[in-house]
């Protein structure tokens, strides 16, 4: 390739430049996609290279059995484990714990909230961990230290030295005994603080520690060698199987031989793929990668189809070429430093996209922000696979040059690309609409569901409601004096009880209720406890019954709750009593008084079946009793006042300081709340519609140039008719019919694939719209509207040509 045949590749761009700015343009955007998700693939696959053989890194995972309970792998284990693995002589080294948890840091005035983690001195040998200052090991021995990343360092100390200086976690007095480097987007462990497993501040009691059905943290391990994870999964299940509390456990639990738990060890290089949170980040990534070869296919199919019309808008210039001695070799080059040259400005062109759309595409992902984004090899592969995509592209235009006549083309007549070629660009046209089409009505299925799940009926109203979560170890009196405090706000109109956030799904308690006399299988129930005011606040109403301030033992039903219990109408139930008991580990009778039923709640998320629902009503005092940091206190803020948290926060500030000094502000709206275990669907709703935006955007690029080489090819034709009295209608109906055509074919081959790979995602949802075939209907609308619009521009155009012109040629 000479330099020559570089400026002949920069006229032709500058000769067409809103084709060129097309092409480069989709071409950039399919590459960025394909090069993010290249970069943060590799990102996962890789291991935190300050990790020595991670292969033989093992966590210890938990799978709950529980009777009547579908559980997913905690990625966690009881801490029991760990000395029951160190007494067994198990052929693990360096056996660490962790327990990460949210501490507020105070120096001084300054308060600063941070994921806190506890850890083993073992694990500075185990994860490779390497500090910029201080002894590492030596300070995760002792209780009275900690440990700080440089960027939490500074947030807290500024530019001063932080080393020896003396910070407040929660109440524990701490020393900094050692700075740690900032962790990479592949660190394994990526909390900004440490401290010893054994420190105060880690607030890990003997009970946590013992306990084998508490899961509470992660256990690590390196494989001995000639260990392997699976031997030491089936001493994990042992150690279990074998320990005192599996006398404890009801007996359902294990008759007939039933594991009551389930052990596994897991290296720590599938981990980020682990979980309802990994296999959520593999569907965005499945995602992601589908977009990647939709954007990419529609982009090299529009780069042929524009460089095919161009060639033979060229057909003079090549023939002088070849008549002056052109050979194939050099004309293949002369095309290939065309596409080259075009692939390279998009190829720049996606890196600077790459750059501005990665930090979205990290919170998509729930993923760090890769570091490898600007390094040297990704850019390198990028670099070579847009080498190779230029030398697939410039194949086709290529051998379309050189079978043209030259002598035919220098006489003024005009050449085709023959039939094989119009048949080949026909099958590129139908894929592009065929692409365009399955992810326009993927996108309209996740926007209806994603639409679905955010209107439905709840059958309760968090709107404008606001949650302000008690600080940890809070104490019932201060917690009914702040309570007292916030009522007498003229700002707050309603106050009330929960133990968590309405609908966010962060605890979930069941249990199991039969009727005073009744017999059999308890009806299973789920359990929310409340206070009296709830239902007032979040305007349930009564259907029957009523509710007293200060009433203990007794419960409100849902009527779904009412049905499974056995009763037809409310009054039956009223006043009667349901003996209950939690399902799980130390189970407990109750008694309680059915006082109330309410309309239907919808307290869970879409993937979930609806349940029945029974509030246990509690008193002011009796909420916080149990010493629950869970407990949040809901507000309703009168009419006509803003329900934004930064208005609520400005009140609610100063009488939180006053009763809670060392404990941050935690309030958070309750529609933010509910929709956490959307987000991932709506981050990849997103996603799926920009790729659609993209590829309809695409689909109109490829029909406006086959339209132009159509015209091209059809000039006297259309003249012709219109000499002869056509109307335009007329006139354009074959251009027209053709496209027509090829859209049907596509519909008939994208449409039922779109239809059930839209089933296939629904069918992850127990409540799910009904939508039937409109995003089929509505995406293939959508495209006959932008190839109606792309193809009336060149139709058109043709139609106004000055006839000598056309017949000229």
């Amino acid at each position: 390739m000479r330099f020559l045949d570089l400026r002949v590749a920069a006229r032709q761009l500058r000769a067409d430049p809103f084709n060129a700015s097309v092409l480069i343009l989709g071409l950039a955007l399919a590459l960025a996609a394909s090069y993010l998700l290249a970069v943060m693939l590799g990102e996962r696959y890789r291991p935190d290279p300050a990790l020595q053989e991670p292969e033989r890194i093992v966590m210890l995972d938990f799978h709950g059995n529980m009777p009547g309970r579908q559980e997913d792998w905690f990625l966690g284990a009881p801490f029991a484990l760990h000395e029951a693995l160190q007494k067994s002589g198990a052929p693990l080294q360096h056996l660490s714990r962790s327990s990460s948890d949210w501490l507020t840091l105070h120096v001084g005035e300054r308060q600063q909230r941070s994921a806190v983690l506890a850890l083993d001195a073992s694990a500075v040998e185990l994860f490779g961990l390497r500090s910029l200052q201080g002894d590492l090991r030596a300070c995760l021995a002792r209780p009275d230290t900690i440990v700080l990343r440089q960027s939490l360092a500074r947030q807290l100390f500024g530019e001063q030295r932080a080393l020896g200086r003396v910070l407040r976690a929660g109440k524990h007095p701490l020393n900094v005994c050692a700075l740690l480097p900032d962790a990479g987007s592949q660190s394994t462990l990526r909390e900004p603080a440490f401290v010893g497993f054994n420190s105060p501040a880690a607030e890990l009691d003997e009970e946590m520690r013992s306990a084998w059905f508490q899961i509470t943290g992660r256990i690590y391990g390196r494989l001995a060698p000639g260990a392997s994870a699976e031997q030491i999964g089936t001493l994990a299940q042992a150690l279990l199987d074998a320990s005192p509390i599996m006398k404890m456990l009801p007996p359902d639990w294990t008759a007939g031989g039933r594991k009551a738990a389930f052990m596994r060890a897991l290296p720590i290089t599938r981990l980020p793929f682990e979980g309802r949170e990994g296999r959520l980040r593999v569907q965005a990534l499945l995602a992601l990668g589908g977009v990647a070869a939709l954007l990419l296919s529609l982009a090299l199919l529009n780069f042929i189809n524009l460089s095919s019309v161009r060639t033979l808008q060229r057909q003079r210039e090549i023939a002088v070429r070849k008549s002056l001695g052109l050979g194939p070799l050099r004309l293949l080059l002369q095309f290939a430093a065309e596409a080259q040259l075009s692939i390279a400005l998009a190829a720049a062109l996606a890196v600077l996209l790459a750059w501005l759309m990665v930090p979205w595409l990290a919170g998509v992902l729930q993923l760090p922000v890769p570091d490898s984004l600007l390094q040297a090899l990704p850019l390198l592969g990028l670099a070579a696979g847009c080498t190779l995509l230029g030398g697939m592209v410039c194949l086709y235009p290529a051998w379309l040059a050189w079978r043209q006549s030259a002598a035919a083309a220098l006489q003024g007549r005009q050449a085709s690309e023959g039939t094989s070629g119009r048949w080949l660009r026909r099958t590129l046209t139908v894929l592009q609409f065929g692409v365009a089409l399955l992810a326009s009505s993927l996108a309209l299925v996740l926007s209806l569901q994603n639409r679905h799940v955010l209107a439905r009926e709840l059958g309760f109203d968090p709107h404008g409601v606001l949650a302000l979560r008690m600080p940890d170890g809070a104490s019932p009196a201060l917690a009914e004096d702040l309570r007292q405090a916030l009522a007498q706000r003229p700002e707050v109109q309603a106050l009330a009880w929960s133990d968590s956030v309405p609908g966010s799904g962060r605890i979930e308690r069941e249990g199991g209720f039969l009727r005073e006399g009744q017999a059999g299988e308890a009806s299973k129930l789920r359990v929310i406890h409340v206070d009296a005011d709830f239902f007032a606040l979040y305007r349930i109403p009564l259907l029957s019954g009523e509710l007293r301030a200060g009433t203990q033992d007794t419960a409100v039903l849902d009527l779904p709750a009412l049905r499974a219990m056995g009763w037809n109408q409310p009054a039956e139930a009223l006043g009667q009593e349901l003996r209950f008991a939690y399902t799980g580990l130390g189970q407990r009778q109750q008694s309680w008084r059915v006082a109330a039923v309410v309309p239907r709640q919808v307290l869970e998320n879409t993937r979930q079946p609806s349940q029945p629902h029974a509030f246990a009503l509690k008193t002011s005092e009796q909420v916080l009793a149990t010493g629950r940091g869970a407990w949040v206190l809901n507000l309703r803020l009168r009419d006509g006042e803003a329900a934004s948290l930064a208005r609520a926060e400005a009140f609610i500030a100063p009488i939180w300081t006053r009763y809670v000094p060392d404990q941050p502000l935690q309030l958070e709206a309750v529609e933010e709340a509910m929709q956490e275990p959307y987000r991932a669907d709506l981050r990849l709703a997103e996603l799926v519609t920009a790729s659609s935006v993209l590829a309809l955007a695409l689909a109109g690029f490829g029909v406006y140039a086959l339209a132009a080489y159509l015209v091209q090819r059809h000039a006297r034709e259309l003249v012709l008719r219109k000499l002869y009295g056509a109307s335009p209608r007329q006139a354009l109906t074959r251009l027209l019919r053709e496209f027509a055509g090829l859209l049907l074919i596509a519909a008939l081959l994208a449409l039922p694939l779109s239809w059930f790979l839209g089933q296939s995602y629904l069918s992850q949802f127990a409540d799910r719209a009904a939508m039937g075939l409109w995003p089929q209907a509505l995406a293939l609308l959508g495209l006959l509207l932008v190839s109606l619009i792309a193809s009336l521009h060149h139709g058109l155009k043709a139609m106004a040509m000055r006839p000598v012109l056309a017949l000229k040629s």
